[in-house]
């Protein structure tokens, strides 16, 4: 184990900081998290966490247990057309490991977050403050400042993706299932687009509904006034007004417009650096995916996981050497991600007539190959302490 990392700054105390600074923590390295936000936001709608993610908060953070009991636990989706035929079932947790796999979890984000010099670096804040420490890492997120010092004129602003994620939450109660065998939760692809259900409770007393809605940039303001009116709920609703399917349409008719909220999409490309001496960069504020493929909080945890493995591996002053190796061992599997996640967001987008009718029969035929159950295979495979270090 290392002896030399003293001291770890943190910018940011969204998902890959607190992640960051647990799994420091259960090996005897300390850190401090710095946020700009006073107190913890309740935004953020509910995510799922896949069994990548939820094996790094369980060897890593040591949440686990907690996260799973706040949660809905779930092993598939299932995958149905707009008129209620089924395709098959989408697998989101480790298939044939029985209890020892992992499932995903749908969670909400506010409760996730309730769980979780030559000589050194020096952070300065916009208050006249800093904080010292042995290196720094940046956790800030999409629109990260950290960013800006690693690579200065280099650092690209983030980059709207033309869409935004209109969701809402309803008792379950409110959704009529089309067959006495439907189960939560459900894709329903559809010509507009992909409509998603699902629990976000242990128990399922509470489902999350979720559209993306194709819509023009905004600025800050005008994203809040969209939301706050309950326009960015009526505009996605209107998409569906075709929709006769349940629970697609007993969903929508129930949703309150006024309660629903929005995520814009961003991502950023491909950075040429993620470090720069004893500074570097991870999640968001390093690779800011689309999010079509889901896999964004992931991706965070999981860099938090190797660069854990990687401070207590080596007992090592250069870190400008350690945080290059952190890269290469990274930037393979961000680079198929985000390759995943355009082939993913091709697949929800919105279809014509004739474009639907071909990829309703696309659909059945994958579906049908995969005998039913489409496998997620690079993502619940994915082990971290697998990982060579010696890249």
């Amino acid at each position: 184990m290392s002896t030399t990392t003293r001291h770890i700054l943190i910018i940011g105390g969204g998902l890959a900081g607190p992640c960051l600074a647990l799994s420091l923590a259960r090996r005897n390295i300390r850190s401090t998290i710095f946020e700009i936000r006073p107190t913890r936001s309740d935004m953020g709608g509910s995510i799922s966490l896949g069994p990548n993610a939820l094996q790094v908060l369980d060897r890593y953070a040591g949440v686990y247990d907690q996260i799973r009991a706040a949660g809905f636990s779930y092993h598939r989706f299932g995958a149905y057309a707009d008129d209620g035929e089924k395709f098959g079932e989408i697998a989101a947790g480790e298939e044939g490991k029985g209890a020892e796999g992992y499932p995903s979890v749908r969670i909400m984000r506010s409760t996730l977050h309730k769980r979780k010099t030559s000589k050194g670096v020096t952070a300065y804040f916009e208050d006249g403050s800093n904080a010292k420490g042995d290196i720094l890492i940046g956790a800030d997120g999409m629109h990260s400042k950290v960013r800006q010092h690693v690579l200065g004129s280099e650092a690209p602003t983030p980059t709207f993706d033309g869409m935004c994620i209109v969701y809402g939450f309803l008792p379950a109660s409110s959704a009529i299932p089309p067959s006495a065998d439907f189960a939560f939760p459900a894709f329903m692809f559809t010509p507009s687009g992909v409509f998603m259900t699902i629990p976000i409770d242990p128990e399922g007393k509470t489902l999350a509904w979720v559209i993306n809605q194709s819509v023009e940039e905004r600025s800050r303001d005008e994203w809040r006034e969209l939301e706050r009116s309950g326009e960015a709920a009526r505009l996605a609703k209107a998409d569906y007004d075709d929709i006769q399917t349940q629970p697609v349409r007993s969903l929508l008719d129930n949703a309150d417009e006024t309660k629903a909220r929005l995520w814009a999409a961003y991502s950023i490309p491909e950075l040429p650096k993620w470090h720069k001496s004893r500074v570097c960069l991870i999640g968001d504020a390093a690779h800011g995916l689309p999010p079509n493929g889901g896999q964004g909080s992931a991706m965070a945890f999981e860099d938090a996981a190797i660069l854990t493995r990687l401070l207590t591996s080596k007992d090592t002053t250069n870190y400008d050497q350690l945080f290059r190796q952190f890269e290469a061992i990274r930037r393979p599997r961000i680079k198929r991600l985000r390759q995943l996640s355009k082939a993913s967001g091709a697949a929800k987008a919105k279809s014509g007539r004739v474009g639907w009718y071909v990829k309703k029969w696309a659909f059945r035929a994958f579906f049908a190959w995969n005998r039913g159950v489409l496998q997620h295979a690079e993502q619940p495979t994915y082990d971290v302490d697998q990982v060579n270090l010696e890249v």
